[in-house]
């Protein structure tokens, strides 16, 4: 076995508050070696991030402090090193790709600026640029000459984290933290950034320390897994070995955790509770209190590392010189299969409750002094679509693609400026403002970020009572009130939660309240954009939970606005693909997710990181970025980046072919034969 590139041994980095010394990182070991990948995975809160700031001694000050342990890069221990040599490291040796690239760039400095700033000392002017534009190219960004002189925000997502890449590697690092690298990136985007990873790593031999709490990205990247726990390691593995047979129960209801099509109709096994607060002394086991397998020992005693060769685990069931007669028989499993268990059929269609008919959303473009408009931005192009009562319709598609506007649209937070939205049999487009606000009571939304929705300065009763004060709902304020505590127990938290503001809530509670919030005024479709995106698999397992279980009571229809396919599977009944703001293909969730037509669906669904990456599976790779709604190619807007564009997808955009009576798709490969779903 090679020597380790990077060992830390007992690492233990605390914050002092005033609700008590965090410990957010409390001894944790590892290896790295040079060409390898290792995975820290776990929750949010766990200790990930500030564990990678502990490498480079970046814990903030006052409040942090790195109390014990050795970080050791090569013979020497990183932590012993005054800060002015810590900057020959910083960078150099070790570099950094944050999880936001928007907050990571400078905005008033050029994208060359800002790499060039990066590169060792000695480069000339021209050497400079000639390096930085070659770094550029080397991770993807087209025209990489005209880009130097860009600044972030005239970039996307993936090509501003493309960046941050090209940034880090300007030093050739030995190793590179990548922390949460593709969160907030589309499914083909993430495709591109860890492909690119993995090639510049086969290139250049640096060792990767990949921080995520996506188990698919962990199954496409990692050589080796650790399992992160309230700022313990609970778990550690060779990537096979941990995809086999986790062994922790907490790596296990991991697993058990993540959505598919196999699990549809049933709820999910989701984690009970969160992670605990940090800012206590552990007695015994820390995951004890949401562990089915504990017993009074766990609560009493902390368990010890057991050793196995590579592999490693921090529970009491392993432990030789421990008996488990009073501890829970279950024996580990491996994760679900994705193939013996049939996916059970979605519902029949029921009555239509919402119609879209030829949505369009125009924004004009304004220019000169005299505000002249010289042109339209086509976030939604012509979309039709149906929602039937109870039922879930999930739009996906790459962010820009005009997701978010139809739910505006429908809404009538935006205006659309052609086509119609019909509700229950009523015109909403043809309704003044006024007339729309007794309505509005009927179709609620659910944002992204509860955080940024939710009114930090008032408490959760004024919050959920606000709807209903505006809707003349719940009567008296007492009944109000008594209405607050019975919709927060529906959806799992305590009745006293209301006299509590959103900061004093985790993200999946805040998310709750998000959904109280959307209920308090009895609704019968409610806009999903986008809300389990930000949230740890448990957490997202939570939600997904309630979500059904409340359509199942309620009779509720969801648009869920989503770029992962999994809860799709999960969760959906039909499925729309939006590319460019035009629907690409349509139908019943197995029709298209089994059955995909178009090659824009094709691509989305084999980027996809799956936790079975033993399937052979081939990778569609999608080149470029979404082009600009203000200036959509011709004919079929998705040919300059389809693998199988013909001369004709270049003159004309395509009509509708049919497979079925509720599958179909645009794509000229379908022109003729579209009866039997054969191409030309």
């Amino acid at each position: 076995m090679t020597k380790a590139l990077l060992k830390v041994e007992g690492l233990k980095t605390w914050f002092d508050t005033p609700e008590g010394t965090v410990r957010a990182v409390d001894g944790i070991s590892f290896e790295l070696r040079r060409g390898e990948t290792l995975a820290l995975l776990g929750e949010s809160g766990c200790g990930k991030s500030i564990s990678a700031l502990s490498l480079l001694q970046l814990v903030p000050e006052p409040a942090g402090r790195i109390v014990a342990g050795r970080v050791m890069l090569g013979d020497q221990d990183v932590l012993a090193i005054p800060e002015r040599d810590m900057r020959k490291i910083r960078g150099r040796r070790i570099a950094v790709i944050f999880q936001e690239p928007q907050t990571s760039l400078n905005p008033v400095l050029t994208i060359g600026t800002q790499i060039r700033e990066a590169l060792p000392e000695g480069f000339s002017d021209r050497r400079a640029r000639e390096r930085v534009v070659a770094l550029l190219t080397s991770v993807g960004i087209a025209d990489a000459e005209r880009r130097y002189h860009e600044y972030p925000h005239q970039l996307s997502g993936g090509m501003k984290q493309r960046a941050m890449i090209a940034m880090a590697l300007a030093s050739e690092p030995d190793i590179l933290i990548a922390d949460e690298p593709t969160t907030a990136l589309d499914v083909t985007i993430q495709a591109q950034i860890l492909r690119l990873l993995k090639e510049l790593q086969q290139k250049t031999g640096m060792a990767v320390l990949l921080i995520t709490h996506d188990l698919g990205v962990v199954a496409e990247m990692a050589d080796h897994v650790a399992v992160m726990y309230a700022g313990q390691i609970v778990e550690s593995a060779p990537r096979k070995t941990f995809f086999a047979e986790p062994r922790h129960p907490y790596a296990r209801k991991l697993f058990r955790s993540l959505p598919s099509r196999f699990k549809r109709g049933q709820a999910l096994d989701a984690i009970p509770g969160s992670v605990p607060s940090l800012a206590q002394a552990f007695h015994g086991c820390r995951f004890a209190e949401r562990c089915d397998q504990a017993w009074d020992l766990c609560r009493q005693k902390a368990p010890r590392w057991i050793n196995k060769t590579e592999s490693g685990v921090r529970c009491h069931l392993y432990d030789p010189d421990i008996p488990t007669t009073e501890a829970v028989a279950e024996a580990p499993s491996a994760p679900p299969s994705t193939k013996d268990a049939p996916p059970s059929p979605a519902g029949p269609a029921n009555e239509v409750l919402l119609r879209m008919t030829d949505l369009k959303v125009h924004f004009p473009i304004h220019k000169g002094v005299f505000r002249r408009v010289v042109g339209h931005v086509k976030a939604v192009d012509g979309v039709s679509l149906e929602i039937g009562k109870g039922r879930t319709l999930a739009l996906v598609g790459e962010s820009g693609c005009g997701k978010t506007t139809v739910g505006k649209g429908i809404l009538q937070l935006i205006r659309p400026t052609a086509g119609s939205v019909t509700f229950d049999g009523e015109e909403l487009t043809a309704l003044s403002e006024r007339a729309l606000r007794p309505m509005r009571r009927r179709f609620q939304v659910i944002f992204q970020d509860p955080y940024a929705s939710l009114n930090p300065r008032m408490l959760v009763g004024d919050i959920l009572e606000e709807g209903m004060r505006a809707q003349d709902l719940g009567g008296h304020p007492q009944d109000r009130a008594a209405r607050t505590e019975a919709l927060l127990r529906h959806v799992g938290l305590p009745a006293e939660a209301r006299n509590r503001y959103p900061h004093e809530f985790s993200g999946g509670q805040r998310q709750r309240i998000s959904i109280a919030r959307a209920l308090a005024v009895d609704p019968q479709l409610i806009v999903c954009d986008e809300p389990t995106s930000a949230l740890d698999v448990s957490v997202q397992a939570q939600i997904l939970n309630l979500l059904k279980q409340l359509q199942d009571e309620l009779g509720l229809s969801y648009l869920f606005i989503t770029h992962n396919l999994s809860v799709v599977e999960y969760l959906a009944h039909e499925v729309a693909v939006m590319y460019l703001g035009r629907i690409v293909e349509k139908g019943l969730v197995h029709e298209v997710l089994e059955s995909p037509k178009h090659p824009y669906t094709q691509a989305l669904l084999s980027a996809v990181p799956r936790i079975d990456t033993d399937t052979g599976r081939k990778v569609i790779r999608l080149e470029g970025d979404i082009p600009s709604p203000s200036n959509p190619p011709a004919g079929c807007h998705f040919h300059p980046r389809c693998p199988e564009a013909t001369a004709a997808c270049r003159e004309s955009y395509p009509g509708p072919s049919r497979f079925s009576a509720t599958h179909e798709t645009c794509c000229h490969l379908y022109a003729t034969g579209a009866n039997t779903g054969k191409r030309d």
